[in-house]
């Protein structure tokens, strides 16, 4: 596997530009399968439209909104950068048409429309988006707008954009296979899409393209062969053609290692503790891989060899048409005329030291007591919270980045009356996060203000996470955990010790 990772996947010039990222995660079960510099900070760019598109798909399914409902474009929407789909001010078209310009055009102007019809105003749409992404587990995602035009404060990483696009699959299989189209028709004329994949690689049935100078390429994809899906994210590409190639040999060579199954998974980087959703409704709603097929068999050392050969020379092909070549029409759908050239920026930071291991008695106290971590609440009305202290730019030490990872603190016992609910513990400390942020968003009343935080529990050598709430005292700990017993959630009050 080393000489391959070596041979294919190694984020070459040809490939990747100065803050590349790349990830691949198994979809039943969120194990991440392939991985670099997953956590960075980068710029969502038009993949921004996937939340926009997200909580579209959340009000038509509560029913405040249906496929018929009119966004009306303002006069402020029409003077997006394009990519638009020009309607004039004043004018509206229906959701459902919005939709499909946002999926397949990319428009600026219908992004802002929307954000303006659901949430007023667009920077208090963009509070909702954040305060989202925080209750799905995007923990390093900040949003400003709703299209992803350029902002040195909107900002994610590729595990980020990943677990959205596990959400949009898992918490809306009636509206995903909309990101299956490839043209759609407005006003007489037919508009084609950015999305190469669809239709040139094999289960390819989404999600989305983006592109600004800042941040580079990028690329969500969804692909379905028999029973198996796998996400990929790739971030920061040299051009839509290195971008596209380098997400076809990524997902390619990770197929065998995938899982069967028909559930989508709650984030990206959990393997057990979080509870899947049934696929059977995205099939059914036009899923193009409905038939099962049968495991491919394992290549033996032959074919491997000649897939090394044939990977080497695509890189020696791409990297002589690398950062010189042209814009490719379509693929620059944030406005940008012209892909900025590259190949002059410094390369991309080195993936951060391992965290020195304690030693002697400090050793021995770590394992006597819990790790404690909190876990981000959502934001505030009238507020963007975790917003970065610097641009982007101006990249972040290692030693900044670990501990803005680590966010460790031992937090003191609830100031209510010391009481706490637990929600049970899980195998990994992304599935414990998953479970608190995915309860908070289902009980948003009985959680206000409290603290969300996951354990680290080790018992007999084996070690849990534990998710739980601080805050409570005796009587509100009890509510709480009989409104979430309700939910068939576990939780047990726990009094101060």
């Amino acid at each position: 596997m080393a000489a391959v990772l070596a041979a294919g996947l190694d984020a070459t010039a040809a490939y990747a530009g100065p803050k590349f990222a790349a990830l691949t995660v198994d979809a039943r079960n969120g194990k991440v399968l392939y991985a670099s510099d997953i956590d960075g900070i980068r710029h969502p760019a038009s993949l921004t439209k996937m939340m926009t598109l997200y909580l579209l798909f959340e009000d038509m399914s509560a029913g405040t909104l249906k496929l018929s409902s009119p966004i009306t474009v303002s006069a402020r929407c029409t003077g997006m950068a394009p990519s638009k789909l020009g309607v004039k001010a004043g004018g509206s078209i229906t959701a459902e048409t919005a939709m499909r310009a946002l999926i397949v055009k990319s428009a600026n102007d219908i992004a802002c429309a929307v954000a303006e019809t659901l949430g007023g105003s667009e920077s208090a749409f963009a509070q909702r988006m954040t305060r989202t992404a925080r209750s799905l587990g995007m923990s390093r995602t900040t949003f400003l707008n709703a299209s992803g035009l350029p902002n040195p404060n909107q900002v994610t990483s590729a595990r980020d954009m990943a677990t959205l696009g596990l959400r949009l699959m898992r918490d809306h299989p009636q509206y995903y296979p909309y990101f299956n189209t490839r043209s759609f028709v407005f006003q007489g004329k037919t508009i084609k899409g950015h999305n190469r994949l669809l239709g040139s690689y094999e289960g390819a049935d989404g999600i989305k393209t983006g592109y600004v100078a800042a941040s580079g390429f990028n690329l969500v994809t969804s692909v379905r062969r028999g029973d198996k899906r796998l996400v990929g994210v790739v971030i920061g590409g040299k051009s839509g053609a290195s971008r596209d190639a380098y997400m076809k040999q990524m997902l390619s060579q990770y197929f065998d290692d995938a899982t069967g199954g028909q559930t989508i998974a709650a984030y990206a980087g959990s393997a057990k503790g979080a509870k899947p959703t049934d696929e059977t409704e995205t099939a059914a709603a036009g899923d193009t891989g409905a038939t099962p097929a049968a495991k491919p068999p394992r290549k033996d050392a032959a074919a491997k060899r000649l897939a090394q050969r044939k990977n080497k020379a695509a890189q020696a092909k791409a990297a002589g048409t690398g950062a010189g070549e042209p814009a490719e029409q379509g693929d620059t759908e944030d406005g940008v005329d012209q892909m900025a050239s590259l190949a002059a920026q410094a390369a991309r930071p080195a993936k951060p030291a391992a965290a020195p291991v304690a030693t002697g008695t400090a050793t021995k106290a770590a394992e006597e007591a819990p790790q404690v971590e909190t876990v981000p609440p959502p934001i505030p009305n009238g507020t963007v919270a975790d917003a970065p202290s610097t641009a982007p730019s101006e990249q972040k030490t290692q030693a900044q980045q670990q501990a803005d990872q680590a966010r460790m603190a031992t937090i003191a016992a609830g100031a209510d009356g010391g009481w706490i609910i637990s929600l049970g513990d899980y195998a990994t400390k992304a599935d414990a996060t998953a479970v608190l942020q995915q309860m908070r968003k289902r009980s948003p009343d009985m959680l206000d203000g409290r603290t969300a935080q996951t354990v680290m529990v080790e018992k007999k050598g084996k070690i849990t996470y534990r998710a739980r709430f601080t805050g409570f005292d005796q009587a509100s700990a009890a509510m709480a955990c009989k409104t979430i017993k309700k939910q068939k959630a576990p939780c047990q009050p726990v009094g101060p010790s």
